[in-house]
């Protein structure tokens, strides 16, 4: 009887090498990882002329080294590694790497890989081989290709592995650099070091970030999440206070579970960055922000290295900004707070995808995310019940003042000769009423703008679900369309063309809709500071620019040459802009506005004093039977509008010091609403 075996194309390590990890940083990462498995407590990686191609890294550990075994039955062996992943190493590590290829990857970033190792039991003895990836690409398979394995004895040595990457492929970029820098401060946890394990990189990028990264504003937290799960899946929390002083903890199942997930701790510093907040404090707020912005949201870290790519920037994988969104009410994100989610895992239970792109969500992942999600939410929870109770006894507080108030008012004016008591009770009878209507058109317009809250925190949710299915709906027809025209060919203009371009327009529509809202509610937007008129004016219009072309009006803006900077937020100008193009675009709706030819422009003028921001648009202009109400909350002329847009407009200014007027007929045709804000002083 014949025999056979598998064997493997030498294609195959190309191929592996380019999908398994697919950036620089990772694959380096994946080196400094097997560094860490070994035991080491350095390594160095050194980037050698890598600005150009033909570049090489330089990794360099005081780990275990291997022997001569180790290299033949493990460093070469591809899809098997010879850790067990429940023993410990002599440092009572548990192995963080188990599958044996992600060391391909990052080798094959080069033409030639030197290896030079020391095993700590006999240290004077080197092993050393090189892998020319040329010699592979001349043969069929890869079990063609021998490689020499050299011994080499010493006087004296320690214990190590020394890796050459020669040739780099490509030029190394700042920005991989920095990337790199990142991932190697953050992977054995900027929070301590309880590893023992310090990877650093020879570069002035690293050294840069590393002076930010430990300079640690963990102190200046507003409060810290403290969450546990044990053996039995039983969950705890607790939150401190800025002081270190317990605030909340956590009652028997008050979290949920038991949860069937491995050992974990979750710890969350939550920031407040406001003025207040840091008032007499050290630190700044723009130091804690540019902190956050390299260490902050929540990052996991298996067996004691961090696990990519949670905790990098825009993979919110805890949902804290869509929670935020739907219920912003005393909510962290990942741009105001920094979190450390560790797991053990000894049972080997979380499992890591092959190419290094987090876990694989089995039941014991989701469990783990449950576990940080529900400590979150009671938090959550803790903290508006604090806030509800301190309201109510400010609101009992205010009732008890007026009270008082009354009664000394009423002792005052019993005392007076009856000829002054009348009139001065007439004219206390007559503030009464007016503070009591004007009570009442203030809860009426609380109401007002409590609704358009709800609508636009509904809006925001809609346009964060929105966004993955209409990414996904322009790359399916971006397939469709490929496999069309090889199908159809020459009838493909014919048939499909035409309908195929229109759904994709009408996609691009839907992702652009998707992304404005979450634009407009950016927290960074509603910081007061001098801001320049001109550009937060242009952006906001080119904001809605798509929109409108697609609603066949043209947009044009005429800004000033002159300074046009104010004291106010940005959101505060986009709110003014955004609802006065939204009242514009609404006009063309109604009955006889015309349907072609429409526009909307926008003017900004400045002089000494103040800045104007005018919208004219050539619609109908404005309805002579709500000429005198347009400001008012709740006023339209549209049946589905709400009549907010230009009451909203007329406070947001108000706000500003300004003042807001309306003409009838503007240099287009159509109404022009005119705003007028106080240019920045100096003081200011």
């Amino acid at each position: 009887m014949n025999t056979a075996t598998f064997r493997f194309s030498t294609d195959i390590l190309r191929r592996l090498g380019e999908e398994l990890i697919t950036s620089f940083d990772q694959g380096i990462v994946e080196l400094v990882k097997n560094s860490y498995d070994a035991d080491a407590t350095k390594c160095a990686i050194e980037l050698v002329e890598t600005n150009a191609p033909g570049g090489t890294v330089v990794i360099t550990d005081d780990g275990d080294g291997m022997s001569s075994e180790d290299v033949r039955e493990g460093w070469l062996v591809l899809g098997r590694s010879r850790k067990i992943p429940t023993e410990r190493t002599t440092r009572g590590r548990l192995p963080a790497g188990s599958k044996g290829l992600g060391r391909l990857a990052a080798l094959r970033l080069g033409e030639k890989v030197h290896l030079v190792t020391r095993s700590r039991v006999e240290p004077r003895t080197e092993y050393s081989t090189c892998i020319r990836w040329a010699d592979f690409a001349r043969h069929k398979v890869v079990e063609d290709v021998l490689l020499p394995l050299r011994r080499r004895s010493l006087s004296q040595g320690n214990h190590g592995t020394r890796i050459e990457i020669q040739g780099l492929r490509a030029r190394v970029s700042e920005r991989e650099v920095k990337a790199l820098a990142r991932e190697l401060l953050l992977l054995a946890d900027p929070f301590g070091d309880p590893a023992g394990f310090t990877p650093t990189l020879i570069a002035p990028e690293f050294e840069e970030l590393e002076t930010l990264v430990q300079r640690a504003y963990f102190d200046d937290c507003e409060y810290r999440l403290l969450a546990t799960l044990d053996e039995s899946g039983c969950a705890n929390a607790r939150v401190f206070d800025q002081s270190g002083k317990v605030r909340w903890t956590s009652r028997d199942g008050e979290l949920g579970g038991p949860y069937g997930a491995p050992v974990a701790r979750f710890e969350l510093w939550v920031f407040l960055l406001t003025r207040e907040s840091f008032s007499g404090r050290a630190a700044t707020i723009g130091e804690v922000r540019s902190w956050l912005s390299q260490v902050g949201g929540v990052h996991l870290y298996h067996r004691g290295l961090r696990v990519r790519p949670y905790g990098d920037p825009g993979h919110d994988w805890l949902d804290m900004n869509l929670a935020r969104a739907r219920s912003p009410e005393l909510r962290p994100s990942t741009n105001t707070s920094i979190g450390r989610f560790e797991v053990l895992d000894e049972s080997h239970d979380l499992l890591q995808k092959t190419d290094r792109s987090g876990f694989i969500e089995n039941d014991a992942f989701r469990e783990l995310r449950k576990f940080a999600v529900e400590a979150l939410e009671w938090m959550q929870s803790k903290r508006i019940t604090e806030r509800e109770e301190r309201r109510e006894i400010q609101k009992r507080a205010v009732g008890d003042r007026v009270s008082t108030a009354r009664h000394d008012l009423d002792q005052a004016v019993g005392q007076l000769p009856p000829d002054l008591r009348k009139p001065i009770q007439r004219a206390a009878h007559r503030l009464e009423a007016a503070r009591t209507s004007e009570q009442e058109q203030l809860k009426e317009e609380l109401g007002l703008y409590q609704t358009l809250a709800s609508v636009g925190t509904a809006v925001s949710v809609f346009a964060h679900e929105i966004e993955g299915p209409a990414t996904n709906l322009t790359t399916s027809l971006g397939t469709l369309e490929r496999r069309a025209r090889q199908a159809l060919q020459a009838q493909y203009e014919t048939l499909l063309s035409r309908p195929v371009e229109v759904v994709k327009q009408s996609a691009d529509l839907t992702a652009r809709f998707a992304t404005l809202p979450l634009g407009l509610l950016k927290r960074s937007k509603r910081r007061r500071s001098v801001l320049d008129v001109n550009a937060s004016v242009e952006d906001t219009v080119k904001l809605f620019e798509p929109y409108l072309r697609d609603a066949q009006i043209e947009t044009s803006y005429e800004l000033c040459d002159a300074d046009a900077q104010i004291f106010g937020s940005v959101s505060a100008i986009e709110a003014i802009v955004s609802n006065l193009i939204t009242n514009s675009v609404k006009a063309f709706r109604r009955t006889g506005a015309r349907l072609t030819g429409r526009k909307i422009m926008v003017r900004t003028r400045a002089d000494d004093n103040a800045v104007s921001i005018s919208v004219l648009d050539n619609g109908p202009g404005i309805d002579r039977r709500l000429e005198d109400k347009i400001w008012l909350p709740g006023v339209t002329s549209d049946e589905n509008g709400t009549g907010l847009g230009l009451a909203i407009v007329r406070d947001t200014v108000a706000d500003l010091g300004g003042e807001v007027r309306a003409k009838r007929n503007s240099d287009l045709g159509g109404a022009e609403f005119i705003v007028t804000l106080p240019m920045r002083r100096d003081a200011s």
